[in-house]
């Protein structure tokens, strides 16, 4: 049974190499045509699709178009933004001669992907105006100062075989809302998302029993949509449901780690937790479990720390919340990098160098691989 299990990841039959894991049969096919041939267009949209869905670490682009639906459906300025976000960032990648494997991946575009689903999503509840021409400008430039950013920061932490994960997004977008806000680009009555208004100690005492448990639940779904900072049961669905055709046990733990941040926000996020049933306090734990999972093979001991992951990335949000409310910025995904970068590391120092995966692919795969060589 075991070796059958292992053919079948290894060597799909039919047409599911086309539609799995990171769909290598579709990366190989595609590979053999040059980006100055007719299959360009082919080529480009495979990228684009890889890179949506490789914000939660899935290179495939059957995931991708299932995500991208999922942000139509939920907003389709969302889905606007990451389409054209997603398209500056392949075109300047070309221009700087970035490696065409990097590019084919969906590498050099994630992201920008946020970068445009979060700013579309998040400008106009921050800055309490529409969005404009000149933001959609800013966040043309934000999509191609990320990539920069990716590629000077991959280069640093490559040292260390750690990835530089979302932080050049979270650089170039909280560049972006800095700078929006600098040149006047906020309402005057803008009061920050962040925080709720304060409340006596009493009444907080009081809210914060009354938690709405079927709300919570739902929470660690929207979690999965709030990583591309929509909030839809529909579109999260979308996006769990694309992350399965890439990996079954990379859409487990990562939803696993959404309710261990959800459940842990309860007793870091102040009352009422209505962020928290909004799933804004789940999606670094999502994120943060899933990065455990992907770059290292999912043994038991490394999917107890992808858990414990997702609860730092959490404190380490709640911590980060007010301080970043004071500056009118929401926290992005500082927190699952910054939680990740010290997991991750934790992670090799106390596993076998082996555990560590040198070339990622997905979970199944990887695990397959390393059983076969133990």
């Amino acid at each position: 049974m075991a070796k059958c299990i292992d053919n079948f990841v290894q060597s799909p039959p039919g047409i599911l190499p086309w539609i799995i894991g990171d769909a290598p049969a579709a990366r190989d096919a595609l590979a053999k045509y040059s980006w100055k041939s007719p299959v360009v267009v082919v080529k480009i949209i495979d990228s684009l699709l890889r890179g949506i869905a490789q914000v939660v670490f899935a290179g495939n682009p059957v995931s991708g178009l299932f995500i991208l639906v999922g942000l139509f459906v939920s907003d389709i300025t969302c889905g606007l933004g990451a389409v054209v976000c997603s398209l500056t960032a392949i075109f300047a990648s070309k221009l700087l001669n970035w490696p065409n494997a990097t590019i084919e991946a969906g590498l050099t575009n994630f992201s920008p992907v946020l970068v445009g689903t979060v700013t579309a999503s998040l400008y106009p509840v921050f800055f309490n105006q529409p969005l404009t021409a000149v933001v959609w400008g800013y966040m043309i430039l934000a999509s191609v100062f990320s990539l920069c950013v990716s590629g000077g920061l991959g280069r640093i932490l490559a040292v260390y075989h750690i990835p530089a994960y979302t932080l050049p997004f979270n650089v170039a977008a909280s560049l972006t809302f800095v700078c929006l806000r600098a040149s006047g680009y906020a309402a005057d009555d803008h009061s920050s998302p962040s925080i709720p208004p304060p409340t006596a100690a009493s009444d907080v005492e009081d809210q914060s029993l009354d938690v709405q448990w079927s709300q919570v639940w739902m929470g660690t779904l929207l979690s999965a949509g709030q990583v591309w900072a929509v909030e839809s049961i529909a579109g999260s669905s979308l996006v769990l449901l694309g992350l399965w055709f890439c990996s079954p046990i990379l859409t487990v733990v990562c939803y696993m780690g959404a309710v261990v941040a959800t459940f842990t926000a309860l007793m870091v996020s102040p009352a009422p937790f209505s962020s928290v049933y909004a799933g804004v306090w789940g999606y670094n734990g999502f994120l943060a479990a899933g990065a455990i999972a992907f770059f290292m093979v999912p043994t038991p001991r490394n999917l107890l720390l992808a858990a414990i992951n997702a609860v730092f990335a959490t404190f380490i949000q709640g911590a980060m919340s007010p301080v970043f409310a004071a500056t009118q910025l929401p926290v992005f995904t500082f927190p699952f990098c910054l939680a990740s970068v010290v997991f991750l590391a934790t992670a090799m120092a106390v596993s076998p160098s082996s555990v560590r995966v040198t070339s990622p692919s997905f979970p199944e795969l990887h695990l397959v691989l390393y059983s076969q060589c133990h």
